[in-house]
């Protein structure tokens, strides 16, 4: 009796060690298919600032497109902070600080950007874009991504895209202008910029550098007669209260960007860097879609309140081209071989 319940007891002992090591070995399966990760249950915060207002493109194409394709691309895992006028400081210093890591992505105006890359300078040479098509091509296209790729190596940010206020106009208080020889001793309010300043000595004018917070009061009070600002610009400024004359030479594009801090980016799982550039592309087609809706108001509101609009033929413009060719060449010499690939480059997307 006495081995039968021995026996007994042993086969329930192996009985409970087999079950035991069936559970153990199941317990070890599913940790192998369902590894635990250092990023599981992580989450992020972009910080996108900008100098722009809340009814600048820029700002509602961060805010309605960017954001919530993010957020909810990442399941909430990755939030997006949109600040606008310039509530985290200015494009230089967000800028400076998204180099830095302190900040994640800023969006600034591109003037701003060959303090951290002189690729950039080619955004600030006449009439490189003839067409806004043009120019959108073009920054989509191979000049934008040898732009990035330029940032990326010298400044350690990645542009993700390109936005903009459109090309550059002039308006004065003066007379009407038609060709170069209209500008001639035209004081022409411009930015501390050596391209910028060279394009107006090139047509006759008088440029005067000026900080734009200064440059409504100086128009009102005749310290300059004029400016080269976008539609856009021109408008929510309400420079066009001030000036008499408004002329679309098209001479630069003002393009703007969406920059990501490169080490943060790569930092974050591939799939919501596709999520995060997925989002941009939208908000550029968006943003890209308002402007071409209010150009077209704004002048006609401007035109409405008293303005002078004058469109250039194609004969008119080509004077305007020909007389800053002094300028290109000037970017070819002091860039050598590598501006004059990027004035190819934007060359083949160009009407």
């Amino acid at each position: 009796m006495r081995k039968k319940i021995l026996l007994l007891l042993l086969a329930v002992l192996c009985l409970v060690l087999i079950v035991a090591g069936c559970g153990g070995g199941g317990g070890k399966t599913s940790g192998e298919e369902t590894p635990a990760t250092e990023d599981e249950g992580k989450t992020y915060v972009i910080r996108a600032p900008l100098m722009l207002d809340t009814s600048h493109p820029h700002y509602i194409s961060a805010e309605t497109v960017m954001k919530p394709m993010i957020e909810e691309g990442t399941n909430g895992k990755v939030k997006v902070e949109v600040y606008p006028n310039g509530q985290l400081g200015s494009d230089r210093q967000t800028t400076e600080a998204c180099q830095m890591g302190t900040l994640e992505m800023t969006l600034p105006g591109l003037s701003v950007i060959p303090n951290f890359d002189d690729s950039f300078m080619i955004l600030d040479v006449p009439y490189v874009f003839t067409s806004v098509e043009g120019c959108r091509n073009a920054l989509d296209g191979k000049l934008g991504q040898m732009l990035s790729d330029s940032l990326a190596e010298k400044a350690g940010m990645i542009v993700l895209g390109y936005g903009e206020s459109g090309f550059r106009q002039l308006s004065n208080n003066v007379r009407p202008v038609k060709s170069p020889a209209d500008m001639k001793g035209m004081k022409i309010r411009v930015q501390e910029n050596p391209y910028q300043i060279a394009i107006f000595e090139a047509l006759g004018a008088n440029p005067t550098p000026m900080a734009f917070g200064e440059l409504y009061t100086a128009l009102q009070q005749k310290q300059v007669d004029g400016q080269d600002n976008s539609i856009m610009i021109t408008y929510t400024s309400k420079f066009y209260e001030v000036q008499k004359y408004y002329t679309l030479i098209q001479h630069t594009f003002n393009a703007n960007a969406f920059i990501i801090n490169k080490e943060f980016f790569e930092s974050l799982p591939a799939e919501y860097q596709t999520v995060i550039k997925d989002a941009v592309k939208a908000a550029v087609v968006e943003l890209r879609r308002i402007v071409d809706e209010r150009e077209q108001q704004y002048l006609d509101e401007m035109k409405a309140a008293g303005l002078e609009v004058n469109e250039l033929t194609r004969e008119e413009k080509q004077a305007f081209i020909d007389a800053t060719q002094s300028v290109r060449d000037k970017f070819v010499a002091e860039f050598g071989e590598r501006g004059q690939q990027m004035l190819d480059v934007a060359a083949e997307y160009q009407n």
